[in-house]
């Protein structure tokens, strides 16, 4: 009988330690990969199944062109604008960077809009940030070269063409980002945008 109580015993301890182990909360950053990786597929399925293409647009990486980077034009140029800046052209921007989850990490304003009321860029509440076009993350290199001055996208870059595994600072490895980016210049020398 006491073998049976012992053994009883020894069974109910070992079902109360797997059950507590089977209860620990999913953290928001588990399964980061595949989480960034299924939310680009689901940009890919919504642009190629949704009649009106969910919003979205698309172009074909120049770095790997069986891959693409997906964006939403938020404003579009003032019709008759020309050109676009080349990957070594100087830019002025405004953007905001957030992760899938929605989590601001970097940028230039933080609210819904950098310019309130449609004020000259300016002379709104933000300052516009200018950078080399080909000096930051390759898929801001990438889009970029698409914009006119004037146009807002919002644009979704694959973690290989941000920060790729390694991440950088509160950017984790492998993740998808998610930019709020207005063109409102560009030029062959920084001087010339910083006057």
């Amino acid at each position: 009988m006491s073998n049976k109580i012992g053994l009883f015993s020894l069974l109910l301890l070992t079902l109360t330690f797997f059950s507590c182990s089977e209860t620990e909360e999913v953290g928001k950053y588990d399964n980061w990969r595949s989480r960034n990786e299924a939310f680009i597929d689901s940009l890919q399925n919504v642009y190629e199944t949704a009649s009106d293409k969910g919003g979205l647009s698309r172009i074909k990486l120049v770095a790997d062109p069986t891959n693409y980077l997906y964006y939403k034009e938020i404003q579009k140029a003032a019709e008759g604008t020309v050109g676009s800046p080349k990957y070594s052209d100087y830019v002025k921007v405004f953007y905001k960077g957030t992760n899938i989850l929605g989590e601001y990490f970097d940028g230039n304003f933080t609210g819904n809009n950098p310019v309130i009321d449609d004020e000259d860029p300016n002379t709104g509440d933000s300052t516009p940030t200018v950078f080399q076009a080909g000096a930051v993350i390759a898929g801001w290199g990438e889009i970029l070269q698409q914009m006119k001055i004037g146009d807002r996208f919002v644009v979704y870059i694959p973690w290989a063409y941000a920060y790729g595994s390694a991440g950088k600072g509160s950017i984790l490895g492998y993740s998808t980002l998610i930019f709020d980016l207005t063109l409102l210049d560009y030029a062959n020398k920084e001087a010339d945008l910083n006057k």
